[in-house]
C-alpha cells in the first residue's frame, strides 16, 4: 500500500516518526510530508504558508502527492496541520482518501479542517465525543496510540534497572502537583522540570532523543503515567503503551479508556490517588518481580492489539 503521511516532524511524542517506520517496516510504500521544520524559524514558516504568496509549502506537498499518487493519506495530528496544506490536498483530482488521526482536545475551531477530512480517528473517546457535541460532518472512530514491535528490545534482562519510576514528559500544573507528592524519589526527564522540596528526584531538564527513550524505558521499575490536564478527556497517551516495548510496565492514573486497551492489575498497574501511587511504588521496590511479570503481560497485549499495523486497519475502516 502507498502511504503519504503528513504532520510535524520533531514533536515530543515523536509519533509521525515512528508511525512512518512501522508502516515501512511492513512493507509499505511511505512518505512524510513535513509541515514543520524544527530547524527553521517560526517567521520563514509563516512566509512558507503565506497565502498572499501562493502558500509555497502547501504548493510543494499537495505536488508530492500528485506524484507519488498514494492509496491513503494520513494526517498525525490533523488539527495542527496547517490549513492551506488540507485544502491543497483536499482539492487534488482523483485524490485518495485524507484521513486525519488526533490526540489533543480540540474546540469548534476545528471544524473547517475536520470539513476537509474523510474521516477523523481519535486516540480519546472523548474526543470523538466531542466531535458528535461539536456537529462535525466527518467520520469519527475511537483509535489509541500505538507501538512500532520492530523497534522493540529483544530482550526483558538486557539491563540491570534502578528501583525507581521513570517519568518522561513535560511538566504541566497537575503533573508538577502529583509529582510533589510522591515519597520516594523518581526520575523525571523533560523540559521544564524544576527541583521539589520534600522529595530529591532526579531530575533531567531536557528532552530525550527517540532513540535513548526505550533504553532509558528499560533501566528503569517501571514507568510512570500523569495524565496531561490540556490535552485529555479520557484516553491514553503513547506513555501508555511505548514502555513495554523494553519490557516495561506502566503505572498510570486511571483513565476511561484504560479498560479498552489493558488489564488492570495483570497487564497495567492504577492509582486513583497519590496515596494509591506511592503504595505501588513501594510494593514494586519490595516485590519486583511484580514489574517484571506485568511488564511481560503488557508487552505480550501491545504487540498483539496496539501495533500500527493493527491502527492502519483502524484507519481504513474509519471510511
Amino acid at each position: 500500500m502507498k502511504i503519504l503521511i503528513v504532520g510535524k516532524r520533531a514533536s515530543i511524542t515523536h509519533w509521525l516518526e515512528d508511525c512512518a517506520a512501522a508502516w515501512r517496516a511492513d512493507g509499505h510504500e511511505v512518505r512524510v510530508a513535513a509541515t514543520r521544520d524544527p530547524r527553521l524559524h517560526a517567521s520563514i514558516e509563516a512566509v512558507l504558508l503565506a497565502k498572499r504568496l501562493g502558500a509555497p509549502l502547501a504548493v510543494a506537498i499537495a505536488r508530492r502527492a500528485r506524484r507519488f499518487s498514494p492509496d491513503l493519506i494520513v494526517a498525525i495530528g490533523a488539527y495542527h496541520v496547517p490549513a492551506q496544506v488540507l485544502e491543497h490536498l483536499a482539492a487534488l483530482p482523483r485524490r485518495a482518501p485524507i484521513v486525519g488521526w488526533v490526540g489533543d482536545r480540540f474546540s469548534r475551531a476545528a471544524e473547517p479542517a475536520a470539513a476537509l477530512l474523510d474521516a477523523v480517528a481519535y486516540t480519546d473517546s472523548g474526543l470523538v465525543a466531542l466531535h458528535g457535541a461539536f456537529g462535525f460532518a466527518a467520520p469519527a472512530r475511537f483509535l489509541p496510540h500505538a507501538v512500532d514491535p520492530h523497534a522493540a528490545r529483544p530482550a526483558a534482562e538486557s539491563a540491570e534497572r534502578q528501583d525507581r519510576l521513570v517519568f518522561v514528559a513535560n511538566p504541566t500544573d497537575h503533573r508538577r502537583q502529583v509529582v510533589s507528592q510522591i515519597s520516594a524519589p523518581i526520575s523525571l526527564y523533560g523540559p521544564g522540570w524544576t527541583t521539589f522540596p520534600l522529595v530529591e528526584h532526579r531530575i533531567v531538564a531536557r528532552r530525550v532523543a527517540p532513540g535513548d527513550l526505550r533504553p532509558l524505558y528499560g533501566r528503569h521499575l517501571a514507568a510512570l503515567n500523569i495524565r496531561n490536564e490540556h490535552n485529555v478527556l479520557a484516553g491514553l497517551n503513547q506513555r501508555n503503551f511505548d514502555p513495554y516495548l523494553a519490557w516495561t510496565p506502566v503505572v498510570t492514573d486511571d483513565q476511561e479508556d484504560l479498560g479498552r486497551c489493558f488489564e488492570e492489575g495483570r497487564e497495567v498497574l492504577v492509582y486513583r490517588d497519590v496515596a494509591e501511587l506511592n503504595d505501588i511504588h513501594a510494593r514494586l521496590r519490595r516485590e519486583p518481580a511484580e514489574a517484571t511479570r506485568v511488564g511481560h503481560a503488557g508487552r505480550a497485549r501491545v504487540l498483539a492489539e496496539h501495533t500500527y499495523a493493527r491502527r492502519l486497519d483502524g484507519l481504513i475502516k474509519a471510511l
